[in-house]
């Protein structure tokens, strides 16, 4: 996908343009958001957000010249500051609220949380369909050992084993990688 053709068509109105952003970059920004917000559930709805405002300012749109990525990663933060203001918080925890980064320590933990991410869908590329489905629910859609099953058609012994040994799996590759990683970073 090229993030700038991409980003200039939904500056048109091309649905499956956003659609694909959309799509491409949602785990990106999911660990991203993490990182400012321990709580999934107001992650996923400030992405929610976030794609809301893409689409509904998508006119008024900055031209860009570099990926999108880094704009939306800076956007979602502000979503998710913005989140956070409108509940009842507490003077003293605002007051122990981190100051923002310097510009290029976003980025750098941006460009960090991408590499990651790459890694880790390389390594799931290394598990077979059904050990990859099972991760993939436990993980990402929060579902419990017993809703995978019941969705699976599984019996709950065989999904605790497949997703033990994916994760058995992902460890080996994660640590090669990150050992990649560390090497080329030096």
């Amino acid at each position: 996908m090229d993030a700038l053709k991409t980003w200039n068509s939904i500056k048109t109105g091309d649905s499956n343009s956003f659609l694909a952003l959309y799509d491409a970059l949602y785990t990106a920004l999911f660990r991203y958001g993490l990182k400012i917000n321990a709580d999934r559930e107001v992650v996923k709805e400030s992405i929610h957000v976030l794609f809301c405002e893409l689409w509904e300012k998508r006119e008024k749109l900055p031209m860009l010249t570099t990926d999108p990525k880094y704009y939306l990663f800076v956007w979602l933060k502000r979503v998710i500051y913005k989140q956070r203001t409108y509940q009842n918080i507490p003077l003293e925890d605002l007051l122990h609220t981190p100051i923002e980064d310097s510009i290029e320590s976003q980025k750098i933990a941006i460009e960090e949380t991408l590499e990651r991410d790459q890694a880790l869908r390389a390594a799931m590329d290394n598990l077979t369909k059904k050990q990859h489905r099972y991760i993939e629910l436990k993980f990402f859609h929060n579902k419990s050992y017993e809703e995978i099953a019941d969705m699976e058609n599984a019996a709950l012994r065989t999904v605790y084993n497949v997703v033990y040994e994916a994760i058995k799996k992902l460890k080996g590759s994660l640590s090669v990688i990150i050992v990649v990683i560390l090497n080329f970073s030096k």
